[in-house]
């Protein structure tokens, strides 16, 4: 890639950015989640132009193939066309996924190829977008952007479910939402090229090489960067488990799953928002630990609930504090670390994506089984003693990290 005009070094960039950046790209961060959260309508869809339930597995899971193998691409894509036009591109790329789903009731084919461009589409922006951020504004607030944008993300998968059954009631149809999901990526792909247009005039850091190799991959484990690239895929693993089998918990202590989802969502939301001014005045290690106690507390609150509401929801309430900050501080420090390390910052940002992606499309299977041998309570038990090993790594971490000083 060409040396932009308006490189600085790195403690001559901004400590914010421009509203006419910040805006247009959270908005279409929001649109594009959206569009990927419309995926868990696809069993309701499906049926209701009478093909079976099971095709909704299948394209999901041709889904998850094609997103972790575009994560190992991304970078490659990347540095040929540059970061943001790459994440513009995704945006057109999950348009043609929602076409797809639009159409699955004239042709069987179409939901499948709809699955294979949403796990493209959704996998390069997902792991693309932090990598903005990191380049534009100063090391002390990267995570109050990096919060930002996971609470925009989270905001638009978290409005799927309601606004599209609601449309779908007004419609008649869930086919017919997803030519709505299809227009409001366009209009993503619109604000953040419009949001790239005005970052290229920015000041910004030399964007380096992003693509992933196998030396750049075992570089990031062999630096302390290792430990919350470790820790963000334990906590997607909790994370899965909990949410693939919540409709099996809620029965089991008389509760109904919509409310666990609706108070995760809720509280997520909204402490991502009210945290992000202030969470860079706190060392991240501390906010990782008191994230920790956070989340083990939650589970504790609903392995213990016999069919109380009040729990279920305090203890749903604890879990969204815990784990709804763990992605962006954990992907902070990551970046720290990285720079500390002299390790490449935009490769180690990237193999934290991919340990997201591997702990939640992978442990649900896992999860199954210990469900299938066990019970419930088995598995809420397997996931705390999960949040314990990250808090040995996070106090292995730490002491490696002084020991190195």
């Amino acid at each position: 890639m060409t040396r932009a005009a308006n490189v600085v070094p790195a403690e001559k960039l901004p400590n914010a950015v421009p509203l006419d950046v910040s805006i247009p790209f959270m908005l279409g961060s929001v649109s594009l989640a959206a569009s990927y959260g419309s995926s868990f309508l696809l069993v309701d869809a499906l049926r209701s132009i009478q093909q079976s339930a099971t095709t909704a597995g299948a394209v999901i899971s041709t889904g998850t193939i094609t997103t972790i193998l575009c994560s190992l691409v991304a970078g490659r894509i990347a540095d040929l066309l540059g970061v943001m036009r790459t994440i513009t591109l995704a945006a057109g790329v999950m348009a043609i996924a929602m076409i797809c789903f639009a159409s699955a009731s004239t042709l069987t084919l179409f939901p499948y190829i709809g699955g294979l461009f949403l796990g493209i589409g959704w996998s390069a922006f997902y792991i693309l977008a932090p990598l903005q951020v990191l380049c534009h504004v100063r090391a002390e607030t990267r995570i109050k952007y990096l919060t930002l944008l996971s609470g925009s993300q989270m905001l638009g998968i978290g409005l799927t479910v309601p606004l599209a059954r609601a449309i779908a009631e007004i419609a008649g149809s869930y086919i017919a939402v997803y030519a709505l999901f299809a227009a409001a990526c366009l209009v993503g792909a619109m604000l953040l090229e419009f949001a790239g247009r005005a970052l290229a005039q920015a000041p910004q850091i030399e964007m380096p090489t992003v693509r992933l190799t196998l030396e750049g991959v075992l570089g990031t484990f062999k630096s302390n960067t290792r430990y919350p690239i470790i820790m963000i895929g334990v906590g997607a693993c909790v994370f899965a488990g909990l949410s693939t089998f919540q409709t099996l918990y809620a029965i089991t202590r008389a509760q109904s799953p919509d409310t666990f989802f609706v108070v995760f969502t809720l509280t997520a939301v909204l402490l991502r928002f009210a945290v992000a001014p202030i969470i860079g005045k706190f060392r991240l290690e501390r906010v990782a630990a008191f994230l920790i106690v956070c989340t083990i507390a939650g589970l504790s609150m609903l392995l213990m609930n016999v069919s109380s509401t009040a729990i279920y929801i305090i203890g749903t309430t604890m879990f969204a504090l815990g784990y709804g900050l763990s992605y962006s501080t954990l992907n902070s420090m990551v970046v720290d670390i990285a720079g500390m390390d002299g390790t490449s910052v935009a490769i180690a940002s990237q193999v934290f994506t991919l340990s997201y992606f591997i702990g939640l499309f992978g442990f649900p299977y896992i999860a199954g089984q210990i469900v299938k041998a066990g019970s419930l309570d088995h598995l809420l038990i397997s996931m705390m003693v999960l949040i314990v090993a990250n808090a040995i790594l996070l106090a292995t971490q730490v002491f490696s990290a002084s020991r190195d000083r």
